[in-house]
């Protein structure tokens, strides 16, 4: 949301209009009139004529603001001090010795400076607010509050002395009095740089109170009076989005992106807008057009190789993430991508790059348990369970903390059909978290498969009665049916059905679920539960499914055909299933059991 600090802009330094001597206006106005050399030069032959101590102070007031503007604090400090030795009373030196104590973070003494030039102008309400903002940075903000206030009693309408009120009430956390300073600065600065930050604020203001509509208003008068503000821009598409109107949040976004600030945390925010809007191309180049102004910032090169990742383009992560390896000394953020690359690179079954490079990660920490973690994936994605499991143990080891390892590890025995091996993992994690529901579910399918049905069954109903996560309740109705369904007893049979008939229907685009409930009814041999699971097959293979799904849908609905004698439709059903998936070997199995019934059946016909 909004950022406004305009403080740089109000930190001129303050200098007289005119003077009564024709010589020392000449000497200021140089200055003024950006001629900075030859006001040096000019107000140096100045202090060696004739003048008073008054004229000669004002000549080193504007030599030491010559000073501090090329940034030499210790000159500029110099000259003024000798400026107010010439003349106490010298409010222009006590001011502008303020700003050079405050560029030198001399804060105390610019501190008592500002305080002495308050002293001798108290009415002065450019005085007010240098002592205000300076009180500011130094996190005062009831004294800069204070002295606001004040330079607003001789000065009620000054719209900086209000825009600066406003915000140090907005950051104290008063937020009615800073909306209130706000409005006021909206009508006194009628338009410009002040009025459009005020209307960002109070944006920002109505947005997190809730009231999007008057948020929307403020952004676009925001928006209207700065057009080529990024940030402005950028904060009317958040709200706009918010209200429902996409395209024209879009639009704004688009526009945020164009106008080319160079600020990389705003087009962060601007890609991430884009992210969230579906639109990945336009965050991609919201990125790079930030990397054009800042190529080496790490949290652009990041989030970039991240949105790559997230559309799936891996060529193009690994590349970015390389780009970053390449840029870093090997601190952290090398150890980060290194870790990334890895990620990517197993993904892109590139196995034995992705261990070099995690190894790498392990060159830089020892003691980093994500690269173990990662190592004991790519490991199990090559088939070496050995390295897997060693890997899995020393990340769990180094960061006990982490769940990931531990389920990882529970995850390979339960795949590799190792029960009881993953009954102790996941009981240990279970224990650890007892609201891990999703590894309560992992617990109970292995108890199933070695056949402690028993335990099963507690554990699932555990989690029917605690979880309160709608996909982990759909698993538990699933993996119940299938558990009551192995039984000889009818009672758990009929039950088998109730559970799985629950699990369909909470999500009637679950077709795992669908699945279950089929071959449930397929096993009962009632002729009406069998019709039931052929309409609910027929339903899967019409819609838009996974093919290894389909096939086994495909599978049942041939079990089914060939049950009802219907041999054709039978042998035709397990063809469907191999064409979707020639890895289903039941379905080949079925097939020939069904070719052949259809042989004998027609040989039969042929008799008669």
């Amino acid at each position: 949301m909004p950022k406004g600090d305009i403080s740089r802009e109000l930190e001129r330094h303050y200098l007289p209009n005119g003077t009564n001597n024709p010589l020392l206006t000449k000497c200021v106005n140089l200055f003024k009139e950006n001629y900075t050399k030859q006001a040096f030069d000019y107000c140096s032959e100045f202090l060696t004529g004739p003048a008073t101590d008054q004229e000669k102070s004002l000549a080193l007031t504007v030599l030491g603001v010559i000073y501090d503007q090329s940034g030499r604090f210790p000159q500029a400090i110099d000259a003024l001090q000798k400026a107010i030795l010439r003349d106490p009373k010298n409010v222009y030196a006590y001011y502008n010795l303020t700003l050079a104590y405050k560029h030198n973070n001399q804060f105390s003494d610019a501190r008592s400076t500002a305080m002495k030039a308050k002293e001798i102008a108290p009415d002065d309400p450019k005085i007010s607010l240098m002592v205000g903002n300076l009180f500011n940075e130094i996190n005062d903000p009831d004294a800069a509050i204070d002295a606001y206030k004040q330079g607003l009693t001789s000065a009620p309408d000054d719209p900086y002395l209000t825009y600066n009120l406003a915000v140090s009430y907005f950051k104290k956390g008063e937020i009615p009095q800073a909306e209130e300073q706000f409005k006021l600065v909206v009508l006194r600065a009628r338009g410009g740089k002040l009025a459009a930050l005020s209307n960002s604020y109070l944006g920002n203001i109505a947005y997190n109170r809730g009231d999007y509509v008057a948020s929307e208003h403020y952004f676009r008068e925001a928006a209207v009076l700065s057009p080529n503000d990024a940030k402005a821009l950028y904060n009317l598409s958040i709200v706009l989005k918010k209200n429902g109107k996409i395209e024209e949040s879009l639009k704004y976004l688009e526009l945020a992106k164009q106008t080319g600030a160079n600020d990389p945390e705003l087009f962060r925010s601007i890609a991430e807008g884009f992210e969230q809007l579906n639109q990945g191309e336009q965050s991609i180049d919201a990125l790079q057009k930030g990397l054009k102004y800042n190529p080496n910032n790490l949290d652009l090169l990041f989030q970039l190789a991240e949105t790559y990742y997230n559309r799936g383009d891996l060529l193009a992560a690994e590349e970015t993430y390389r780009r970053i390896v390449d840029s870093t000394p090997g601190d952290s953020f090398t150890e980060t991508a290194l870790l990334n690359l890895g990620v990517v690179l197993d993904q892109m079954e590139r196995y034995g790059e992705a261990i070099t490079y995690l190894n790498r990660v392990l060159d830089l920490n020892p003691k980093n348990a994500k690269a173990y973690y990662n190592i004991g994936l790519v490991y199990k994605h090559t088939g070496n369970g050995t390295q897997a499991i060693e890997n899995f143990r020393k990340a769990s080891y180094l960061d006990p903390n982490d769940l990931k390892s531990k389920e990882a590890l529970g995850d390979y025995y339960l795949e590799n059909k190792f029960y009881r091996e993953a009954i102790e993992e996941y009981t240990i994690l279970f224990k650890q978290k007892n609201d891990y529901y999703k590894v309560a579910l992992k617990l109970a399918e292995a108890y199933m498969g070695s056949g402690e049905s028993s335990s099963a069954e507690k554990i699932l109903l555990q989690v029917l009665n605690q979880s309160r996560n709608s996909g982990e309740i759909k698993q538990a109705h699933k993996k119940l049916a299938l558990l009551y369904n192995k039984s000889k007893d009818p009672d758990l049979k009929n039950r088998a059905k109730d559970e799985a008939y629950r699990s369909a229907h909470m999500d009637p685009e679950d077709y795992e679920g669908r699945l279950v409930l089929s071959k449930i009814l397929l096993d009962s041999n009632s002729v009406l539960d069998r019709e039931k699971a052929i309409e609910e097959l027929t339903a899967i293979v019409r819609s838009e499914v996974k093919p290894k799904t389909a096939s086994t849908a495909y599978n049942y609905l041939g079990v089914a055909f060939y049950k009802n004698g219907e041999f054709k439709k039978a042998v035709r059903s397990f063809q469907n299933a191999i064409d979707l998936d020639p890895s289903n070997t039941e379905a080949y199995d079925n097939k020939r059991a069904a070719s052949a019934a259809l042989e004998d059946s027609s040989k039969r016909d042929g008799l008669f």
